[in-house]
């Protein structure tokens, strides 16, 4: 799919307030001061916007494959003398873009009030244009700007110095929002508590939270952030875990911040919450999250301990001292159950030494899944297949592209994806329909990076700087299993460095396996043997293929109230591979839609040419 970034530049107000357009399902404000708000709706054939910004000057929006004007596709617009005007636009390079042949761009309403001005306007999603961009489903960088000037009528519109930004977005979103509100609802914040974030690039805080007592059973429907103002750009990613009950776990009081996670400094029996129910996940990007009508996610049942584990990832580059963060989620639940429990699983490679992403690599892939045998035992446990409602795919600053699917007799079906995934955008996918898992299904979730500028590999783990690559699945009737990873065995790895045989006899982390045979190598750790792997593109495209081919090392965790064993899911296989893979998207502007694409244009202009030539001689 084409990947996508949108240049928004614009100016809007409604009476004089940057009020939302009620007619319009969608709305989000571009920059930090409130000053550009854009609305939009769309179908399965086209999106109409309304931009609302703070100035009487010329707006505009384009689509960008990577965020900057070259290669943009670009509509201006302004107002004049009580007269709407919209131009349709393209950039090759960083200057004023000139005006496109085909003009894609329609021009709805337009109006300017005391401090606003208001445009509306729309396009169809794929023009068959050649200078204008697809809007899918992925991830769009929007680039927003605006001049307080209208355009000279010779010059065309002025520069528009630092009213500019940018920010991610994804238009063709599917939000839920429940068809009926409970009668009796009730909220609790789970948030951190003066917490100081750490003067590092990265960190997990964590903070043990006692939930409200309940008498009964109550399902949460909804779940929205709750951030500190001045660090939305510093709070990445939360989740929060429901505590087994254990009355001698340690409680800290109320008032104290917590502590850092996967650290000796938290309490050990803090991190048995992980062994719990994941309740909730949510990401920069991500807004309110809300379970469909008949779905919600259980508290205050039996295996309600009456704490959580509130865990909070903080991204802080600058390395600044002394913030104090007060940031978590709040919940809103209610007695009034609803027909089915919400389950979340998440699909991961395994976060350690074994997730290598090669330096000078673009299109470099790695594969989980979660496999056939533990799929299947917890489905045959709840007695009936699983309906997924929600995907978020999560990984970091290298990835490009993400796609969950299933396999099924050998098929594979694409669950979601995005082709140009941004880490500062971790957004929660409502399904457009539910999709079924059934007992013999295979889930597969693929990562794509592009590594081309690093001089250095990058390997798994928790910091920014690593990588991951899970997806992360909402789902009903809940199970007890809460994920599953895999990752290529680690002598599979090894081999593509010449190594023969290693020593998995005594437990150990994955970097520091001793290395057996070849004997010039028995000094050494698999840590060593996989940094001392000089990189090059050919061999980066060699190493993707040759893990695919080996042995992959698979296994799930459970919350511990199924009946199943601990350890009977781990086992080694292939990677599942589908027979029939995923289709690929119909292209609507091929010659066999009708449609007149770049390469009919070409042709109907050379036999123009042709004919040209022809009736010139006669």
């Amino acid at each position: 799919m084409t990947s996508l970034v949108v240049i928004v530049v614009t100016a809007l107000l409604y009476g004089g307030s940057a009020s939302a357009a009620s007619d319009l399902t969608h709305h989000e404000v571009l920059d930090e001061n409130g000053d550009f708000l854009l609305s939009w709706t769309f179908d399965d054939e086209q999106i109409e916007f309304e931009a609302r910004v703070k100035t009487h000057g010329w707006l505009g929006l384009g689509l960008s494959p990577n965020g900057g004007m070259p290669g943009s596709d670009i509509a201006i617009g302004w107002v004049r003398d009580g007269q709407a005007y919209l131009t349709d636009r393209y950039a090759d390079d960083q200057a004023l873009p000139p005006e496109d042949e085909s003009q894609d761009w329609e021009l709805l309403s337009g109006y300017e009030n005391d401090t606003h001005t208001v445009l509306r306007f729309k396009r169809k999603l794929q023009t068959c244009d050649v200078r204008d961009r697809v809007i899918n489903k992925d991830t769009l960088r929007v680039l927003w700007a605006w001049n307080d000037e209208d355009p000279d009528d010779d010059a065309g519109p002025a520069y528009h110095s630092q009213n500019r930004g940018v920010r991610s977005s994804v238009f063709l979103r599917n939000s839920i929002e429940s068809e009926s509100v409970p009668s009796n609802i009730q909220s609790y914040d789970v948030t951190m508590t003066n917490a100081t974030i750490p003067p590092k690039r990265t960190a997990y805080w964590c903070r043990l939270v006692e939930m409200p007592i309940l008498q009964t059973k109550h399902h949460i429907f909804k779940v929205q952030s709750v951030i500190t103002p001045g660090n939305e750009g510093m709070v990445h990613h939360m989740t929060v875990y429901k505590c087994h009950p254990n009355p001698n776990r340690t409680v800290s009081p109320h008032e104290h911040p917590g502590h850092e996670c996967y650290t000796p400094n938290m309490p050990q029996d803090w991190s048995e919450c992980y062994k719990g129910s994941l309740i909730a996940a949510w990401a920069v990007g991500t807004g309110d999250v809300s379970f469909p009508s008949h779905v919600g996610y259980p508290i205050g049942d039996e295996y309600d301990g009456g704490q959580v584990l509130l865990e909070v990832h903080y991204d802080n580059p600058l390395q600044k001292e002394g913030v104090t963060d007060n940031s978590g989620l709040k919940f809103l639940y209610t007695p009034e159950l609803r027909q089915y429990d919400a389950g979340i699983l998440v699909v991961t490679q395994s976060v350690d030494y074994s997730h290598i992403v090669p330096p000078y690599a673009d299109d470099f892939k790695t594969d989980t899944f979660c496999n056939q045998e533990c799929l299947s035992a917890f489905i045959d446990e709840v007695g009936e297949p699983i309906r997924v409602f929600g995907n978020m795919p999560h990984a970091h600053l290298l990835a490009r592209r993400m796609r969950t699917s299933l396999i099924r007799d050998g098929v594979e079906t694409v669950l979601s994806q995005d082709d140009n995934y941004d880490f500062n955008l971790q957004y929660v996918r409502m399904l457009d329909e539910e999709f079924i898992i059934q007992k013999g299904d295979t889930i597969m979730t693929e990562c794509t990076y592009n590594s081309a500028h690093k001089n250095q590999a990058v390997y798994g783990g928790l910091g920014t700087d690593n990588e991951m690559c899970e997806s992360i699945l909402f789902y009903y009737p809940r199970m007890d299993v809460i994920f599953c990873d895999s990752s290529p065995h680690p002598l599979h790895i090894l081999s593509f460095a010449g190594v023969e045989e290693i020593d998995l006899e005594t437990p150990m982390w994955i970097n520091n396996i001793p290395i057996v045979k070849p004997a010039n190598m028995s000094n050494m750790t698999y840590a060593d043997v996989v940094q001392s792997i000089v990189w090059d593109q050919d061999k980066a495209h060699r190493f993707s293929q040759h893990l695919r081919e080996g042995t992959f090392i698979s296994d799930c965790g459970f919350r511990g109230q199924s009946s199943l064993g601990t350890s009977q899911f781990r086992k080694e296989s292939p990677l599942p591979k589908a027979s029939v893979p995923a289709a690929a998207p119909e292209d609507v502007c091929s010659t066999s839609s009708g449609s007149a694409g770049p390469e009919t244009f070409t042709m109907l202009c050379l036999l123009s040419l042709m004919m040209y030539s022809i009736l010139s001689t006669l």
